[in-house]
Parts: C-alpha cells; sequence; structure tokens
C-alpha cells in the first residue's frame, strides 16, 4: 500500500512537472511562433515595409533562430524583390531547386541572358526548369516556343509554388499579348490574380496590357500605382512602356525621366532607341521613327518589344507603300 502511494505521488510530481515545462515553453515560443506567422503573412500580401519591419524584429530577438529556413527565405525573397546586394553569390551557393530558379530569375531581371541560362541547364527535366526555358524563349522573343513550352500537357503545373504558377500564368498571358489573343490575355491575367492577387508581377501585367489596348486612362492609374512602389528596382520593360505613354500624353516631363532612367539599366539602349522611334512616327517623322525602330531591333529588343518594333516597322513601310502608290497615280494622272 504504501509502494503504491509513493508510486503515485511521484508519478503525480511527474505529470506536473511536465506540464509545468511545456507551458514554459509554449510562452516562451508563442512570441516567436506568432512573428514567423506574422513574417509569412507579410511576404504572402508582398507587403514590403512589414517584411522589413519582421526581419528586423527577428536580428534583434531571434539569436540563433536567425538560422530557421523561414526567416533565411524571407531575407533571400526580400532582397529578390528590391534588389539586395551580394544577393547572386548567396543564391548560387543553394543548391537546391527553388533557389537555383530565383537565381536565374535574378540573371533575367539583370538581362544576364547567358548566365541565367546556363542556371536553367542545372534545371533540366523539373518544372521549374521547363517554365524557366518558356520565359527564356519569351525573353528572346521566340513566343510560339514559350507557348509551346508553357502549355505542355503531360506536366502538373499545379504542383509548382504558388509564385511560379503566377510567372507561368503571366509569361502565358505576355504572349496571347504579343500574338492578339485578348481572351487567353484576361483569363492568363486573372489565374495569376486569383492565385496572389497581390503580386506587383500582376500590376506590371495589367499595365502593359492597357498600354497594349490603348486603354490610356487605366495605364496612367496603373503607372501612378507602380511607381508609388519605391522599393521596386527599375525595369527596363515598365520604364519604356511608362515613355510610350508619356508620349501619347504628350508629357515631356516624364518622357525625359523615362529616356534618363532607361540609360542606366540593362538592354536600356535598344529601349531608347524604340521610345524615340515611336515619338519620331508620332510626329509624322517616318524615316527617322523607321531608322530608330530598325536600330533598336539590331541592338536587341525583348520579347513584346520586339513584337511591338517589327510591328511598327510594318505600318511604316505599308505607309510608305501607299504614298508611292499614290505618288504614281498622281503623276500618271498629270501625264
Amino acid at each position: 500500500m504504501l509502494k503504491r502511494r509513493k508510486h503515485s505521488f511521484w508519478r503525480r510530481r511527474y505529470t506536473t512537472f511536465l506540464l509545468l515545462f511545456l507551458l514554459i515553453i509554449t510562452v516562451t515560443a508563442s512570441p516567436f511562433v506568432w512573428r514567423v506567422d506574422r513574417l509569412s503573412r507579410a511576404e504572402s500580401d508582398y507587403d514590403v515595409q512589414r517584411v522589413k519591419e519582421e526581419l528586423l524584429w527577428w536580428k534583434v530577438h531571434g539569436g540563433l533562430l536567425n538560422q530557421l529556413a523561414v526567416i533565411r527565405d524571407a531575407t533571400l525573397w526580400l532582397d529578390l524583390n528590391v534588389g539586395g546586394e551580394n544577393l547572386e553569390s548567396e543564391l548560387a551557393m543553394a543548391q537546391d531547386e527553388k533557389h537555383q530558379f530565383w537565381l536565374f530569375l535574378l540573371n533575367l531581371q539583370k538581362g544576364q541572358v547567358t548566365e541565367a541560362q546556363n542556371v536553367l541547364n542545372r534545371l533540366d527535366k523539373t518544372s521549374l526548369g521547363q517554365l524557366g526555358q518558356g520565359m527564356m524563349s519569351m525573353t528572346k522573343g521566340d513566343v510560339e516556343a514559350s507557348r509551346r513550352l508553357l502549355a505542355e500537357k503531360e506536366l502538373d503545373w499545379k504542383t509548382l509554388p504558388e509564385q511560379a504558377q503566377v510567372l507561368r500564368h503571366l509569361a502565358l498571358a505576355q504572349a496571347a499579348v504579343i500574338v492578339g489573343d485578348h481572351q487567353v490575355t484576361q483569363t492568363e491575367l486573372e489565374g495569376a490574380q486569383r492565385l496572389e492577387p497581390n503580386n506587383p508581377a500582376c500590376l506590371s501585367m495589367a499595365f502593359d496590357i492597357a498600354i497594349g489596348d490603348a486603354r490610356w486612362a487605366q495605364a496612367q492609374e496603373l503607372s501612378g500605382i507602380i511607381k508609388a512602389q519605391t522599393w521596386r528596382p527599375k525595369n527596363t520593360l515598365f520604364e519604356t512602356k511608362r515613355a510610350v505613354l508619356a508620349i501619347h500624353e504628350n508629357d515631356l516631363q516624364a518622357l525625359t525621366e523615362c529616356l534618363s532612367t532607361l540609360q542606366e539599366l540593362p538592354t536600356g539602349e535598344a529601349s531608347i532607341n524604340y521610345v524615340k522611334g515611336l515619338q519620331a512616327l508620332s510626329k509624322g517623322q517616318l524615316q527617322e521613327g523607321q531608322s530608330l525602330l530598325e536600330r533598336a531591333l539590331k541592338i536587341g529588343l525583348e520579347g513584346g518589344l520586339k513584337a511591338d518594333a517589327q510591328k511598327s516597322l510594318d505600318q511604316v513601310t505599308m505607309r510608305q507603300n501607299a504614298d508611292r502608290a499614290f505618288r504614281s497615280m498622281v503623276d500618271g494622272k498629270e501625264e
């Protein structure tokens, strides 16, 4: 009887100690768990300022917990979106598929096509690799190859991370813009927005589509929203499209600002010639506009800009042929 009481006493003591220990762990860990959740939600919402604030809290209070994968990934995610220093070397050290794909995206953003292709070679025969190849084809102006790669039915695209699925939808939307398929353009954009409505890339695509459809008021509104996101790195495509908008609005100050920014960006020279070519055409200077657009294509325009430049050149050629035909007809009547 005495042994049983003694055994029961120690068991109660052990249970009490265990519950107390778990309570202490829970109380100690709960602020960190709460902060991880806040950080993840800020990242999902693309709330860059909140992500910065949360990472600063972790830097001050996290100690060794800063080595957690979720904290390190959030830091890399932030640098990828705002253009952090030393990001390329940090991503290069990580050999897993996700971080290699991020390295590919970084190289593509910088206009380092050769380096981006080298990374893709390491992602061969994976869904992310196929996505990267489709994006690379788009960059090189091969729209049909891009659409074929990104529409591959044998791949389960839904197994990709949400961010990668969004990139696929947006690449397909961009391809549809180039070939003039408005229904697919809207469907793919909406697919991206459903997954990540706050992704800035969705906003950029909506702006690009508005410019293409000559919805100038909407384009002006979207341009203002994008410009307000001051954390964004400067982007060649956005600045080029904003310059096109400035030409239409006859906003010389904005146009000068865009051209100045483009001078500092990769492939900026080609875009500057493209913009100046469109400006010349808008003034009726066909010969000058044609020369500038041809120079832009020779230097190397990417994706949709290349298609737009060629379309503008085709229109110039048609107009020149029509003018020649009209002059010939007039000259024939005078004779």
